[in-house]
């Protein structure tokens, strides 16, 4: 508790100091000191770039990113193949085969989050992977690549299927 009160008075302290100049001076042996203290009276101030500092909770800025929008699906091909859109399939458990494919290697961390009739799933890290179908009908699929701090790196295109279940002779 007490390293944590130093180092918040430290910050408070320095604070005034991102309000100063900054000087850089060469002593007698050669060495290089950053000072916010006026070494002379005719020493300048640094010219020091701006500071480009974003809000995590702003994500990245368009012109950093590329286009999103297109980039990914494209260069990806992150996409599902089974089930394919607009096939029937015949249940004959309760568990479907999920089988998604892409052009590139997935990143190591990399996870993919299907999102099945509107709810996200837990996410997994295969391409290959069964989901829990609770009942007969249509539904919705698709995909999202991401890293583990939720930061899209591609979607694949949503499927819309239909479940069944066998006919009783």
């Amino acid at each position: 508790m007490k390293k944590l009160s130093i180092a918040l008075i430290s910050l408070l302290l320095a604070a005034p100091l991102y309000a100063q100049h900054i000087y850089r001076v060469v002593d007698e042996n050669g060495n290089v000191i950053y000072t916010d203290q006026k070494p002379s009276d005719d020493a300048e101030p640094m010219e020091l770039p701006e500071l480009n500092v974003l809000d995590g909770d702003a994500g990245v800025p368009p012109e950093l990113e590329g286009d999103a929008s297109q980039e990914p699906r494209q260069a990806l091909n992150f996409r599902i193949q089974e089930p394919a859109d607009g096939e029937t399939v015949e249940m004959t458990g309760r568990s479907l085969q999920v089988v998604m494919g892409i052009d590139i290697e997935i990143p190591p961390t990399a996870e993919i989050v299907l999102v099945f009739d509107g709810q996200e799933l837990d996410p997994v890290r295969s391409l290959r992977t069964g989901i829990e179908v609770p009942s007969t009908g249509e539904h919705r699929l698709f995909a999202r690549l991401q890293t583990p701090s939720g930061r899209v790196l591609g979607t694949t295109d949503p499927v819309t299927f239909t479940t069944t279940t066998p006919g009783i002779d």
